[in-house]
């Protein structure tokens, strides 16, 4: 019998992220359940979590736009299959459980941010000089 282990649900997220990041339906599908998620009142002490899983949705929406297409592939592959994680309520340690039901979301949104961390800076890097050249300058 096959351990349900942290591991083995990602790995399950995987499989089904290519087929999610290909439809924009399901992306956008995605995304809403993420964002809603993220944004529910922290129960659990994991505070760190919402801002982690809303950074990750603005890059899922930036590259299905088209705005921001300099991350691979494979990594957004990843981050797919994490948010898909995230937003499943039956996963390795259900999310019903109170006191750990987020815990192995944690794990898996902590092991994203540390394997991806270059691409997910460069983005947040990206993120702010798009927010700093959307400002209006005023004319001399």
């Amino acid at each position: 019998m096959k351990q349900n282990t942290i591991g083995n649900y990602f790995n399950k997220m995987k499989e089904k992220a290519n087929a999610v990041l290909e439809s924009s339906s399901q992306t956008g599908e995605l995304v809403s359940e993420a964002e809603s998620k993220s944004s529910q009142p922290d129960k659990q002490g994991l505070s760190n979590l919402g801002s982690q899983v809303k950074a990750l949705v603005r890059l899922v929406k930036s590259y299905k736009n088209g705005e921001y297409r300099d991350v691979s592939k494979k990594s957004m592959v990843l981050i797919v299959a994490g948010l898909l994680y995230f937003v499943s309520p039956i996963d390795a340690v259900p999310d019903f459980l109170i006191g750990a039901g987020l815990l192995d979301d944690a794990t898996v949104l902590a092991f994203l941010f540390k394997t991806l961390s270059g691409e997910i800076t460069a983005f947040q890097t990206w993120e702010e000089k798009e927010e700093e050249d959307s400002y209006i300058k005023p004319a001399p």
